[in-house]
């Protein structure tokens, strides 16, 4: 876990993801068995774990230049972040920059200027990065190659009284 004000991001390997249970108790085991079934052959797409509370996106992605107007947040939803095939960055940093883009409540998404980088996250196979809503998180940094994402997107309401 790492540290910082109203931080409670998680980084660490798929093997110790259990050790986790105990944040989102109902949604966990179920989270868990998606996570089990993950190979470098999943097909990009939308998969219901537990309906509009839990359920991942796979992206067929290519890694990029850190774009400083993409520092990404959300309010609803915690994403569980990981990769299939390839490698990544993600660059993790306070909500403190300027807005870049409006917030859409339809997509629980927000931009805005990165400032200050707390975490730079390495994510290849096996490893996990746990964000919670409103820790600023930009996503797909690398060098222009393949990448296969996976993100699961957990509400809120799932997790105990961690960050309500």
């Amino acid at each position: 876990m790492t540290g910082g004000k109203d931080c409670f991001m998680i980084y660490d390997r798929l093997e110790n993801f259990a050790d986790y249970a105990a944040l989102a108790p109902e949604a966990w085991s179920s989270i868990a068995a998606f996570l089990r079934t993950l190979t470098p052959d999943i097909r990009p797409g939308r998969y219901e774990i537990d309906g509009d509370r839990i359920f991942a996106v796979v992206n067929d992605t290519v890694s990029h230049d850190a774009f400083p107007d993409k520092l990404e947040y959300h309010e609803r939803y915690a994403d569980i972040q990981l990769v299939a095939a390839g490698r990544e960055k993600i660059l993790c940093g306070p909500l403190d920059g300027a807005p870049s883009a409006p917030f859409s409540e339809e997509k629980d998404l927000g931009f805005r200027m990165l400032g200050a980088v707390d975490l730079e996250a390495q994510l290849f196979p096996g490893v996990f990065l746990l964000l919670f809503p409103g820790e600023g998180h930009l996503p797909d940094v690398g060098d222009g190659s393949r990448v296969l994402k996976v993100v699961v997107k957990v509400a809120l309401e799932c997790f105990t009284d961690v960050k309500k």
